[in-house]
Parts: structure tokens; sequence; C-alpha cells
């Protein structure tokens, strides 16, 4: 049985390391947050008093206390008593995101009280015993000595901010070029759904580029929505980095997301039309289909939207990790897995929307945007269907 390690005090050491700005935050700010997020995954009953201990020959102007509205189960004080610590950390560390737990399992004992002769003593001591920690064996901490190393470490954490539902064309072609975005918004204030808002115009001129129906439009139009793809990726990675998860974040990025595709089906539809019109043929049938397929992308998410999905459906497959909790269930009742896991892992691979995306400007560029419409029409299709069955399994339980 895994042992139960719980937090009531943590000693954080303080320099002007502090202040370093590493993937968006300043390093007191990211440890604070750090201890708050375990506190919360750790279901704390207590707020965890985090003691910050300033090196003594710091200057009072450069000592400040971590304020975000995000901490809350975290209180901070620069009293320090004679009661031990449960864990000591330095602002010279760098911590991965749910780095806390193997921090603490990392340690052989809890570390307990000194008392040298000095404050600078004890401030010392403290410190060597953090210099001292073991390398992280998975990557979940970083010592930086000095500010040069901030570049490296920041570069590396980002490689680690993908997802597992990650596509392969996410993986090695979307996610390098989003990282080095998201290297520089991080520079700046931004939130993820002023990115989300940001990016989105980007799919509505996008579309309005394919209304006009010849082949450099259609092209140039698929390559917008393909940027818009690589650009959708930041907001996910700038809320990892500074801690700004939230559901309604991930709902409005949903939503961008559904609509980008609507979008992309209504002026395929159109856009094709337009093009049937100039070669003298009746082009309505493009239209009909461009708004039928808008409709069943909208129907078919908000359907998967609203499903109350068993998330540990199909979690003991190899599947898991490379579906979204909404999709699961629709997989594991759909009937799916009855070809075999390898078969719905490469059929789930291929209609990632990374992968299909990429997919759509290759067709573009080969001059076929019909079929990228009759490809949306008829996986929508598909896919509502097998939602549909799931959902009639479920109701028959």
């Amino acid at each position: 049985m895994a042992q139960t390690h719980s937090l009531r005090r943590v000693l954080i050491l303080a320099d002007q390391s502090a202040n370093w700005i590493v993937a968006g935050l300043r390093q007191l700010d990211r440890l604070a947050l750090s201890i708050n997020e375990f506190a919360v995954e750790n279901k704390e009953t207590a707020s965890v008093l985090v003691c910050i201990f300033w090196r003594p020959d710091l200057d009072q102007s450069q000592r400040w206390a971590p304020k975000n509205s995000r901490l809350t189960r975290v209180t901070s004080t620069i009293n320090l008593n004679t009661s031990s610590f449960d864990l000591v950390l330095s602002t010279r560390l760098f911590l991965y995101r749910k780095a806390v737990r193997q921090l603490m399992e990392a340690l052989i004992s809890p570390p307990e009280i000194i008392s040298p002769i000095s404050e600078k003593d004890l401030w010392e001591s403290y410190s060597q015993r953090v210099e001292l920690l073991p390398s992280s064996r998975d990557g979940s901490w970083e010592y930086l000595t000095d500010g040069s190393q901030i570049d490296e470490v920041e570069m590396k954490f980002l490689r680690g901010c993908g997802k597992s539902q990650d596509g392969f064309v996410s993986r090695y072609l979307n996610r390098p070029t989003s990282r080095a975005v998201t290297r520089l918004l991080l520079k700046f204030p931004t939130t993820p759904n002023a990115w989300t808002l940001l990016i989105f115009p980007i799919p509505i001129a996008a579309s309005i580029i394919l209304f006009h129906g010849t082949y450099w439009y259609f092209l140039w139009g698929l390559v917008l929505f393909q940027i818009f793809s690589v650009l959708d990726g930041c907001d996910g990675e700038i809320a990892r980095a500074k801690f700004l998860e939230s559901e309604g974040g991930q709902r409005l990025d949903d939503l961008c997301d559904i609509l980008s595709n609507i979008l992309l089906a209504i002026g395929l539809g159109f856009g094709l039309s337009r093009q049937a019109h100039l070669g003298g043929h009746s082009g309505w049938f493009y239209v009909v289909e461009g708004l039928a397929a808008a409709v069943l992308i909208g129907v078919n998410e908000s359907w998967l939207a609203l499903e109350k999905s068993d998330i540990n459906a199909v979690q003991s497959t190899s599947l898991g990790e490379a579906l979204y909790p909404r999709h699961r269930a629709l997989v594991d009742r759909s009937g799916m897995l009855f070809f075999g896991e390898k078969f719905a892992s490469w059929l789930i691979q291929l209609t990632k929307h990374d992968v299909a995306v990429l997919f759509f400007v290759l067709l573009a560029a080969i001059g076929q945007p019909a079929w990228i419409l009759h490809l949306l029409f008829g996986v929508t299709a598909i896919s509502l269907a097998l939602a549909a069955k799931a959902f009639g399994r479920r109701r028959g339980h």
C-alpha cells in the first residue's frame, strides 16, 4: 500500500532567484502554486503554512510574498519558529507540474529544524540540504544554479506540456511549432482564454476565403485552418505552465474548435458551389452538403459534450490515454473494439483533428477540395451513428 504523504509546514529558501521568471511565472509563485496543487489533490483538511526564509543579506526591498487568487490552500509567513518542516524547498528549484509528491517521496525523512549559531548559518545549512537533493529520475524538478539555465529548462518543461490525446501530426509538427510560440507568449501576461479568443478570427477569415471557390483560395483557406490548428495548442500550454487550467477555459476552447469545424464545412460548401457555377454546373448540392455537415458537426459535438460518459470505460485498454474522457465510453459501447484495439487505435489516430486538417491541406493542394467536404460529412455522420448506438446501449443497461 502506497504511503500517504501530508503537508502542514513547508520552508522555502528565497534569494534573488525568487524573481526569476521561468515559463511565465516567478519562481516563488511557482513553488507556492505547486504546493497549493498538491494540497488540493491530496485533499488537505487545513491550509499549508509556507514559511519564506529570505537570504539574510538580501535587501528588504527585494522581498515579497506570493499573491495569487489560485492560492486557496496555502498561507505564507516570514515567521520561523522551532517547529519542524515537512518539506524544504528553494527558489532555485524549478518544479514541474505535480512534482511535490515525487519530491517528498525522494526524501529519506522529513527535514528537522536545526539550530546553528546565526540566521546566516541556518539559511546556508538549509540551502546545502536542498542542493544535495538527488536528481529527479522522472524529470520532476531541476536545480538552477544561475539564470543562464532558464532557457534550457523552459524548453524542456514545454516539451512535456503536450497531451496524451495528441495525434502524431501534433506530436511531430504542431507541438514543436506551438511550443516556440508559447515560449514567446509566456514572456507577456497572456492568459489561455485571451489567446483562444485572439486566434479565433483565423478560421472566420479562412472560411470567407473558401467562399471564393478557386484553387488558390481553397489552398490558402485550408493553410489558415492548419495555422489555427497549430496555434490552438498554445492556450493549453500556457494554462499548464501558469496553473491556469479551468473548466470554463476548456469549454471555451472546445466551443471554438467546434465552430471552426462548422465554418470549414460551410466555407467549403459555398466555395464548391461557386466553383461549380463558374464551370456552368449547378452547385446547390455542395451548399446542402456543407450545411448538413455543419449541422451534423454541431449535433455530434453537443451530444458528446452532454453525454455523461464513464471516464474509466476504456481505461483498462491501451486506448484510455489516447482518448478524451467524453469519447471513451463512446468507443467502448459503440462496438468499435470488436475489430481489436490495434484497429481501433489506428482508426482513432487517422481521424484525429490534427491529422485530418493536414490531410485536408494536401487534398486542397492536389485540387480535390470536394473530397474534404465529403469526408467531413461522412466521418461526422458515422461518428454520430456510433454515438447514437452507444447511447442506446447505455439506456439498455
